[in-house]
């Protein structure tokens, strides 16, 4: 009976309640106010960056953003990724 108003209703509100458990389930996956490390991974700063992997180690390589090393890690300060932004800027 699907285009009936009733039905419509339901398969509304089912929907609705499908979207908010989807929600609860994902909430700890996603941490938007969770405190985030200053210190990024190569894959995190190309996220940051929203550019290839590539380009991170590129930068890296040339010297235009300082990376750090962990042990066998390299990390990227989120301030020096911001910098370096704020100067291509203005080039």
């Amino acid at each position: 009976m699907p285009g009936s108003p009733i039905v419509d209703a339901l398969l509304s509100e089912l929907d609705e309640v499908a979207r908010r458990r989807l929600a609860d389930m994902l909430a700890p996956y996603l941490e938007h106010d969770a405190p985030t490390s200053p210190l990024l991974t190569a894959d995190e700063a190309a996220a940051y960056l929203r550019c290839d992997r590539r380009r991170v180690w590129d930068l890296v390589r040339t010297k235009a953003v300082p990376a750090r090393r962990d042990g066998r890690r390299v990390l990227l300060h989120r301030d020096d990724l911001d910098a370096y932004l704020t100067t291509r800027d203005h080039t």
